[in-house]
């Protein structure tokens, strides 16, 4: 059967690019600085920003640092994506030949602020016996700060978090995130789920080179 032109899923210019870029080690749970800032996609996915992700990490795990310039409306779960929140997908042997989740795969949902209990939540789908046990909530730290016209998140996730992360042994990682916000499109890294069901392909997730302090 052929396709007519509105089934066809248009191509953007990011789509014939991989994306690599360098992550900056940090100290544990300490601020990150502006090294540490992850680059926009923005204008290749034709989006209109609205926040900024700092990324940092060590032996112990990753340290995010969010900064939206929205104020804070309102959050739902498990309907996360209705609401403010932000997804982390990682895959933490950056494994581009799989076309599936592997057991190195990780969906991280974020809420600014806790909802029915709820403050982060792993939610990775997996569809094969490729898997890890989901990870502890309880073990996920979210702290945030509130203003009028804004909001800012620091999240650690743990290595005990994150199966297969080992920086001694694999310095990169892949990546991807999506940060929600009410009654807005939302803001990607990398590559955009208007068009692609972005927490199901990890060969897709831009690679993080994980560079260490000199």
């Amino acid at each position: 059967m052929e396709e007519t032109l509105d089934q066809i899923s248009p191509i953007l210019p990011i789509d014939f690019f991989a994306f690599t870029c360098d992550v900056h080690e940090g100290e544990w749970k300490k601020p990150l600085k502006k090294k540490h800032t992850l680059p926009e996609f923005s204008e290749l996915l034709f989006e209109d920003p609205f926040a900024k992700v700092l990324l940092g990490w060590n032996q112990k795990g990753l340290l995010f640092e969010v900064s939206v310039t929205k104020p804070f409306e309102e959050c739902f779960f498990p309907d996360f994506r209705k609401g403010d929140s932000i997804e982390l997908f990682i895959d933490t042997r950056d494994l581009k030949s799989a076309g599936f989740l592997t057991r190195f795969c990780h969906h991280f949902v974020i809420l600014p602020t806790p909802i029915d209990e709820v403050h982060a939540q792993e939610v990775t789908a997996f569809r094969s016996e490729d898997q890890h046990e989901i990870c502890d909530p309880e073990k996920i730290g979210v702290k945030g700060e509130f203003g009028r016209r804004s909001y800012r998140l620091q999240i650690v996730l743990p290595s005990e978090c994150l199966h297969g992360y080992d920086p001694s042994a694999f310095d990169r990682l892949g990546f991807a995130y999506r940060i929600n916000g009410v009654g807005r499109d939302p803001q990607h890294f990398a590559l955009s789920s208007e068009y692609l069901a972005i927490e199901n392909i990890p060969s897709r997730w831009a690679s993080l080179s994980l560079v260490k302090q000199k």
